[in-house]
């Protein structure tokens, strides 16, 4: 049996994806890598990465849109945007840990100086996405899965990023 016609496109679309969403795991791996010289922490942020899955399902099936291809994209690119958090974390404790904190105080420095810069870019970032998101002042069915899927990932992968890399 060989499919053709549309069914082959989305076959060989999806094949592609794959390729760049495994592309882009491991260039952001690369990148943090070479940034912390740490496997071990570069692992700990890329460990981040699924919590936004749990803000996915939640906004679609609240939204009663279906995972799309293009959501699909977006959350490739969510990839690389929930990250950041767990960058910054990782930085301020590795930073606190040169001046001579223990690792338990890095931690909690680290966890109460940046919650708020954390939190807030990340809110203002789901305040653009959501309008969009959710069709307010326009519908675009392009737009609507990729900001979705970036909206509400973003909005749990921050939450989670904030207790599981201090824990």
């Amino acid at each position: 049996l060989k499919l053709r016609g549309e069914e082959q496109e989305t076959n060989e679309s999806m094949a592609a994806l794959g390729k760049a969403g495994l592309a882009a795991f491991f260039a952001i791996f690369a990148i943090i890598a070479l940034i912390f010289n740490s496997p071990t922490r570069s692992l700990i942020i890329m460990a981040t990465i699924p919590l936004g899955l749990v803000g996915i399902a939640i906004g679609f099936l609240t939204s009663g849109k279906a995972l799309s291809f293009l959501a699909l994209i977006g959350i490739i690119g969510l990839a690389g945007v929930q990250v950041n958090a767990g960058i910054m974390l990782v930085e301020f404790i590795d930073k606190a840990r040169l001046e001579g904190m223990s690792q338990v105080d890095a931690v909690v420095d680290a966890a109460r100086t940046r919650f708020r810069p954390i939190l807030l870019t990340s809110l203002t970032t789901m305040g653009g996405l959501f309008p969009t998101a959710y069709s307010l002042g326009g519908s675009d069915p392009v737009l609507i899965p990729m900001t979705l899927a970036l909206a509400w990932g973003l909005a749990s992968g921050t939450f989670g990023s904030l207790v599981f890399i201090p824990v």
